[in-house]
């Protein structure tokens, strides 16, 4: 009896080691696929970009942006410039015809603008960007006979844009924006482009800049 007895519990044991053995292996949690994802490079690190803004010679102005990037997406911008524009000549006339030329202005002097702007690109000034800038010029404005008067304009700007960098070098740039700026002296009202310089107030403005990325 004792012999049938271990025996049936020898086989009983045995049986339930490889019922729980089985049931191990049934139920153990599979591998984890393998990853096959191909992930893109990021780009080449730009940090310093030289620009130039040629839009700006049609209001004569000569202006540059140095856009120094130190962390990913996040920029400052300075942007130098010199300008030098005058008046047209204008004449009015009397009831008799008699016309009288009024004296030209020639405003002339430096420029300068710090902003920070946002890209939506990686590594450097690329894919879409906006921020704000302040703006800050000295004025010399010449009259026809000589006299001379200095003032400041000064303000701010905000604007918009995108920018890419041609096979990671070739900085090109479009956007647009708003400014305000406002004088320290009292100076009459002047042409286009002249009121650039000369006068105060709430004004568009177009942004084109071609550089090179170091």
């Amino acid at each position: 009896m004792s012999q049938r007895f271990f025996a049936s519990r020898l086989l009983a044991c045995s049986v339930l080691t490889f019922t729980s053995a089985m049931s191990g292996i049934a139920f153990a949690e599979p591998p984890p696929p393998v990853d096959v994802v191909i992930h893109d490079e990021p780009p080449p690190r730009r940090i310093l970009t030289i620009e130039w803004n040629p839009f700006t010679l049609l209001i004569g102005k000569l202006s540059a942006n140095i856009v120094v990037a130190p962390i990913s997406h996040h920029t400052l911008v300075l942007s130098p410039a010199y300008f030098s524009t005058e008046t047209a000549d204008i004449y009015v006339y009397n009831d008799a015809g008699v016309g009288t030329q009024l004296p030209k202005q020639k405003f002339q002097g430096f420029a300068g603008e710090l902003g920070y702007r946002y890209y939506s690109g990686e590594g450097g000034p690329r894919g879409f960007f906006l921020g704000p800038s302040a703006i800050l010029m000295d004025v010399k404005a010449t009259a026809q006979n000589g006299t001379q008067t200095h003032f400041l304009n000064y303000g701010a700007a905000a604007d918009l844009g995108y920018q890419v960098l041609v096979a990671d070098r070739v900085a090109m740039s479009l956007g647009a924006g708003v400014q305000y700026t406002k004088i320290n002296k009292s100076i009459p009202e002047q042409q286009f482009p002249a009121k650039l310089y000369a006068n105060g107030g709430v004004r568009p403005r177009l942004l084109f800049s071609l550089g090179w990325a170091f």
